[in-house]
């Protein structure tokens, strides 16, 4: 499934400006796009580094539950990449004009887009709802300010309108870009559906000839015609079927693993030497106070990307 894998869903929203759109702000006129590029600069990003941090600003895609990753950018056009490659020979024969220009592609309108990645049990316009009721109740105001310079989303007032909005822009995602696999899973086989597609097929197809509707050669050849396409549908739905999800995948857990990990260098490096008998009551007290097994216990704060090692 194209927008959603491996226990994650893919968004990616590409919603329009208007190119010759302009916004007056204090008396001074500017582009919507160079507006909408001036709010992205100014959204606070993630705690990423010692800078981030010490603004105390946070992302606002950290208060919606269930985002991994989440990334703004404005599209203006196309690429031009220059002329289509061509035979010099060829052009000399056929007297190609190389100084005639060749067509452009254009974007009608310039776009926005957004790309997320969030925790979800299906693909299923439900589980892009329940996301996206979210998002607006969490960031209604950021979103506002973005994506009310775009066109279509003046009748925007509510998490239903958001919704429908966000199906209108919506774009297919084909290339999702996080991977919590470790390792690959076993994939499923294909042989024991093909086998009873095959046996299905084959009986049809000799009950047909027994009651004498078919000769035993058309018979034969519909049984193996039905069964090559069987073969092919069940080959293309199983290469369909999105991965499952990955062990302890979801962010919770994934916060919670960060965490963990900081906290356990932090213990190793504070019992080196300890006895025995020391290093066991000093790890049972780490258990006690870390709870490794309970995500909703001590964790790491989403959009943070270390947590406060004690020392």
């Amino acid at each position: 499934m194209a927008n959603y894998d491996a226990g994650h869903y893919f968004l990616t929203m590409m919603a329009p400006i208007d190119r010759n759109g302009y916004i007056a702000i204090d008396g001074v006129r500017r582009s919507l796009i160079d507006h909408v590029r001036e709010v992205l600069v100014t959204l606070p990003t993630a705690q990423q580094d010692k800078f981030s941090v010490a603004s105390g600003l946070q992302s606002p895609f950290a208060r919606v539950p269930g985002t991994h990753f989440a990334h703004f950018f404005v599209i203006d056009d196309v690429v031009y990449n220059g002329r289509r490659p061509s035979s010099p020979i060829l052009d000399l024969i056929f007297n190609v004009k190389l100084t005639i220009n060749e067509k452009v592609d254009h974007l009608p309108h310039a776009y926005l887009v957004l790309a997320l990645d969030f925790d979800a049990m299906d693909g299923s316009p439900a589980a892009l709802r329940s996301y996206t009721d979210g998002l607006w109740r969490h960031m209604q105001d950021e979103l506002a300010l973005l994506f009310g310079n775009c066109i279509g989303f003046k009748d925007v007032n509510s998490a239903e309108t958001f919704f429908e909005f966000v199906q209108v822009t919506q774009v297919d995602t084909s290339l999702p870009f996080n991977d919590y696999w470790a390792y690959e899973p076993d994939p499923v086989s294909p042989a024991r559906y093909l086998l009873a597609a095959a046996f299905v097929i084959f009986a049809l197809g000799l009950s047909a000839w027994g009651a004498g509707w078919l000769g035993f050669v058309p018979a034969v050849l519909l049984s193996l015609i039905g069964s090559l396409a069987a073969a092919i549908g069940i080959i293309v739905k199983l290469g369909l079927t999105p991965f499952p999800a990955a062990p302890d995948s979801d962010l919770g857990s994934v916060l919670k693993a960060l965490y963990i990990q900081q906290m356990f260098v932090a213990f190793a490096q504070n019992t080196m030497g300890m006895s025995d008998d020391k290093l066991y009551a000093a790890f049972e007290a780490f258990c006690a106070q870390h709870k490794p097994m309970d995500i909703e216990g001590p964790t790491q704060a989403p959009g943070e990307l270390s947590s406060e090692v004690p020392r």
